[in-house]
Parts: C-alpha cells; sequence; structure tokens
C-alpha cells in the first residue's frame, strides 16, 4: 500500500508553525546493532536504517495507511515523542514510541501481545469470578468479634438494603424474633457449612439459606471476626421436602395398604396401622379410638410414652373442627389429632404425640397426615367388618352370645393386646342359682328361656367394645374392657336386679332362681390367659355361693413385688 504523498512539505508547513524553534536533533545511526525492535523513516516515508529485529515492524509500516504512519506524522509535527499501542490485524499488539530526529523520525517498538493477553485473561478471569460468586452467594459479609456486620455485599439483598445492616447484631438481622437455631452459623468457632438454616427476615417468609463460614483468628488464638457468604436455597429445600414428603406419603400409604389386604384380626389391624405412623412421623405414642353409640373406646396404644390423655375433649374439638387433621395441647406437648369418617358416620380417631419443645410439628408433616385419612378410615372400617363378622360367625345358638372357643380367643387376644398398652380389663364370671329348679318345675324350654333372657340382658348392657359369652350350661362371661372393677360390679348388679323380673317372665316368680358373680380385674403384662383369670374368677364366684348366692364378690389383687406373685382374695361388693 502506497506511501504518503506530498508528506514532507506538509509537515515542513506544519513544522514552521507548531514549532519554528524547534532545535536540530542529532542523526540516530547504525540501529542494526540494536537489540531494540526499531526503524528510522523519512518525512517522505521512506524507511532509511533498521534493526535486524524490525522486520515485522517495518512490514507493518508498509502496510500500513493509519495507526503507526498517525503516530510518525503527530511526532514529526509536534517535535515531540509520541507513543501509542497498535495492533497488526494478526492479533499482535505493540507499544510504539516514535522520536523526532529533525525531519526524520526514529520508531522503537515492543511487542506486548504476550502480556496483554496475560492481563486480558486476568480480566476476564476477574469478571467471571465476580459473576460466579454472584450467581453463587447472596450475601458476603464480615462480622466482629460481638458478631456485628462489619462489612457486606451487595447492597441489596433478602429484599432489603444491606448498608443498613453494618453495626447491627446479625444475629438479630436474620432471626429479629429471637428463634435463631442451636447451630447459628454466626457463632461458629470453626470453619463450617450449615445447610438449610431457617431465616425470618423481619416481614418476609421463612427462608432456608446455605452458610460458609470462617473466624478469623488472630496470632495468640483470640476470636478476631467471623467471614463468610450464604446462598438462598429456599426453592431448592422446597423442592427436595415436597419430593420427601410425597415419598413418605407414597410409602405410608402403601403399607397401610398392605396391612388392609394381609392382617385379618381388627386389633392386630389397629395395632400395625398405630406403629406405622409412629415409625413414620418418629412419634413416642400413638392412641387409636373406635366411636361406638355409647362412646369412645381406646383400640390401641403403641409407644414408650404414657399421659392420660383426654380422649373425649379431642373427639369434641375433632368434631367441631373443619379439618381431618388439628394439633391439640397435651402436656408440654402437642398431640395431631386424626378423625376418620364414613359419610355422616364417625368411625373414630388416632391421636399422635412426640416431644414437640424438641421437634415441632411441621406443616408438611400435617398435610402428610392429611394426606392418609382416607386409607386410615379403610383401616379403621375394615377393622369393624372384620369385628361383626367373627361375632357373627361364632355364636352360641341358643343364646346368640359368643360360644366358648370364640370367647377364649378374644379375651386372650385382648390380654395380650393390653399387655403393650397397659390398659386393664374385667374378667367377670356369672352363674345362675337353683337354674335346676326351673328346669325340674317347668320343663327344659322353661330353662331355655330363662338362659335367653339373662343373655338379652347382658347383651343390652354391654358396650361394642365389650364381649359375652356363653362358657356353658348355665355358667356366663363378660370381657368389660378398660374398666375397673367396681365399676364393672355397678354395671353387673342390673343383672341381678333383673332377676325378679326373668321368673316372673318365665312363670315361676316363686322359685329361687338367682346369679352369682366372680370379678377379677386383669394385670397388664401379668394375665395372658384366659384360663388362668377364668380360674381366678371362678374362686371368687365359689366364695360367693358359699356365702349364699345371689351377690357380687371382687378379686382383690395384690402383687408382691419382691416375688412377682400374685395374691387373690374375695372382696364382697354388698
Amino acid at each position: 500500500m502506497g506511501k504518503s504523498n506530498g508528506l514532507v512539505q506538509t509537515i515542513r508547513n506544519e513544522r514552521e508553525i507548531v514549532a519554528p524553534q524547534a532545535k536540530e536533533r542529532p542523526n540516530i545511526s547504525g540501529l542494526g546493532g540494536s537489540k531494540s525492535s526499531a526503524f528510522r523513516v523519512s518525512a517522505s516515508g521512506d524507511v532509511l536504517d533498521q534493526s535486524t529485529t524490525a522486520d515485522a515492524l517495518v512490514t507493518l509500516w508498509n502496510a500500513d495507511e493509519g495507526a503507526l504512519h498517525e503516530v510518525v506524522h503527530e511526532a514529526l509535527t509536534s517535535g515531540l515523542p509520541t507513543d501509542a499501542r497498535i495492533e497488526d490485524g494478526a492479533g499482535a499488539t505493540y507499544w510504539i514510541v516514535a522520536v523526532p530526529q529533525g525531519e526524520e523520525c526514529v520508531v522503537v517498538t515492543r511487542d506486548t501481545t504476550l502480556p496483554d493477553k496475560v492481563t486480558e485473561a486476568l480480566l476476564r478471569s476477574r469478571t467471571m469470578l465476580k459473576e460466579l460468586l454472584d450467581a453463587s452467594v447472596d450475601v458476603a459479609f464480615e462480622l466482629d468479634p460481638e458478631g456485628v456486620f462489619r462489612f457486606v455485599s451487595p447492597h441489596t439483598a433478602f429484599g432489603a438494603q444491606t448498608e443498613a445492616w453494618l453495626g447491627h447484631s446479625a444475629t438479630q438481622i436474620f432471626w429479629p424474633n429471637g428463634d435463631a437455631p442451636v447451630r447459628n452459623p454466626f457463632a461458629a468457632r470453626t470453619k463450617s457449612q450449615f445447610d438449610n438454616v431457617p431465616v425470618v427476615f423481619s416481614g418476609t417468609e421463612k427462608r432456608w439459606l446455605h452458610f460458609n463460614v470462617h473466624p478469623i483468628v488472630g496470632p495468640g488464638g483470640d476470636l478476631l471476626g467471623l467471614r463468610g457468604t450464604c446462598r438462598d436455597m429456599t426453592k431448592r429445600f422446597m423442592a427436595a421436602r415436597k419430593t420427601k414428603q410425597d415419598g413418605l406419603r407414597f410409602m405410608l400409604l402403601q403399607r397401610i395398604t398392605g396391612l388392609l389386604n394381609t392382617i385379618e384380626s381388627a386389633d392386630d389391624l389397629l395395632d400395625s396401622a398405630s406403629s406405622t405412623l409412629q415409625e413414620v412421623l418418629r412419634a413416642d405414642m400413638v392412641w387409636a379410638a373406635v366411636h361406638y353409640e355409647q362412646g369412645l373406646v381406646p383400640s390401641s396404644i403403641v409407644g414408650t410414652y404414657r399421659e392420660i390423655v383426654d380422649l373425649e375433649g379431642i373427639w369434641t374439638r375433632l368434631k367441631k373442627a373443619d379439618a381431618s387433621v388439628i394439633e391439640v395441647a397435651g402436656a408440654g406437648r402437642q398431640h395431631l389429632a386424626l378423625m376418620m369418617r364414613r359419610g355422616e358416620r364417625d368411625l373414630g380417631m388416632m391421636v399422635v404425640s412426640r416431644d414437640t419443645e424438641v421437634s415441632p410439628w411441621s406443616d408438611q408433616e400435617i398435610e402428610l397426615l392429611s394426606g392418609v385419612v382416607d386409607v386410615l378410615t379403610a383401616a379403621f372400617g375394615k377393622a369393624e367388618l372384620i369385628e361383626t363378622l367373627y361375632r357373627l360367625s361364632s355364636n352360641d345358638e341358643l343364646t346368640g352370645l359368643m360360644n366358648r372357643r370364640a370367647l377364649t380367643d378374644t379375651i386372650e387376644r385382648r390380654l395380650k393386646h393390653q399387655s403393650r398398652t397397659g390398659l386393664s380389663g374385667c374378667f367377670v364370671f356369672i352363674d345362675l342359682d337353683f337354674f335346676k329348679e326351673v328346669n325340674d318345675t317347668l320343663g327344659h324350654k322353661a330353662g331355655d328361656d330363662a338362659l335367653k333372657m339373662v343373655a338379652a340382658k347382658m347383651q343390652a348392657m354391654i358396650r361394642p367394645c365389650d364381649y359375652a359369652g356363653r362358657y356353658g350350661g348355665d355358667e356366663f362371661v363378660v370381657w368389660l374392657e378398660d374398666m375397673q372393677a367396681d365399676v364393672a360390679a355397678e354395671k353387673i348388679r342390673a343383672l341381678l336386679d333383673e332377676m325378679p323380673n326373668i321368673r316372673e317372665e318365665i312363670g315361676a316368680a316363686d322359685l329361687r332362681l338367682c346369679a352369682s358373680v366372680g370379678i377379677c380385674q386383669s394385670l397388664p403384662g401379668k394375665d395372658l390367659s384366659f384360663a388362668e383369670l377364668a380360674d381366678i374368677a371362678d374362686s371368687t364366684l365359689y366364695e360367693v355361693k358359699q356365702a349364699g348366692k345371689g351377690d357380687i364378690a371382687i378379686t382383690k389383687r395384690d402383687e408382691d413385688a419382691s416375688e412377682g406373685a400374685v395374691k387373690e382374695d374375695a372382696e364382697y361388693v354388698g
């Protein structure tokens, strides 16, 4: 590409105007021995001399019509050394210094390609690092030894102006309500990470943050402050929690559905459902109570915690509540109560409890329980169906009460259940006195009628959770669930009071037909056999017969703690 025409005359004219007093400078000759990359050019643009390393520079001069010529032109015009950075179009960069020498100019250059690229790379890396940090953290901070902000960046984070945090306690800024976690990141004394730390800034919803903190320690081991970063992980935390909750709900539904398909005992079904809830929810106690027309009756209690729970009070609150799961205050804890309802009919409830001072119930756990109420309702419904079918299939043909085999199986099942729950029941042995007179005087039909009337009275006075059966001949057994002996005696007294009416009904008011009753209250974990309780109650009943018949006696049981033995004595009700 050509050189500048008329450059010499133009330079002369401009120099006469701009620098008429410029002194003549001595020429620099012998550039061939210079170690620098340099060349000398005349005002007309001719290359007069060059160093051995200036080939690339001379080539650039001969090819360039812009930047390099402008530097030389400025130097010759001003009479002053001029420098600039230029690029050769192939990616190389140079630092150019043009030194005017009269009507000539010496151009010296240094290849800055490598340092320029290094600098550019460092700048890019710095930009990338800043962008990476901006994407990785929401806040970088430094605290003084008292936990007070002395540096925070950026200016805005979590919807707040962070400059306002300076000079204030980090703990009070992040937890203005005073509910800082036990593992407070701002109190760390070692380099640590804290995942999913719940934070509630003033006027904002709860967030979950990830912290990286690094204490600043002086030469003597003194704490000088704390540096760290935190990032809002709320979206990720909520997504992970939802995934976990969905998994728990699916697992819970699957397990309870498996119970529905495999367990054929009403007691075992509710026990297993309660145990499953206890495990999944980390509870220390689960109650299951079945609702009958006569009231609410505990059916299952699993766990290690013991508290006298106001089941009726909880039931009343559940019936009034709009939700199927509610929180109920207990003794220094909160229970979760679940209502099981089919259509307009209330089947029962479950109460789940744990130490909420250590581990409060979360909204997600309440939602989890709400999601499994339907399958728990199915469990209650099946338990009720199993119990009904069992009673119907095990009736005594004459009286309609349970037969001896079914009565034995049922009471032993209740005894094993009570060994887990700690509840107690009453075994009631009833023997009709002078029943033989009825058969001998009025015939066996009258005797059968008398047995059926006694059975009907028993059936009318027991609750759905109780059991009545014909032990054999004119002997009957009643099991009263979760009842004390004195209360059982009051209930059975109604049967004895009914005996005169039964005599009139069969047409023999003058006969002596009556009943003797022996009551034995079970000891949870001690009595596991129907036969053992029957023997004890029968012995008590025998003492009633010996004393004159037609009365009630309660077995008074004293447990010898040193020997583990149980002593029984009869105590008459009167």
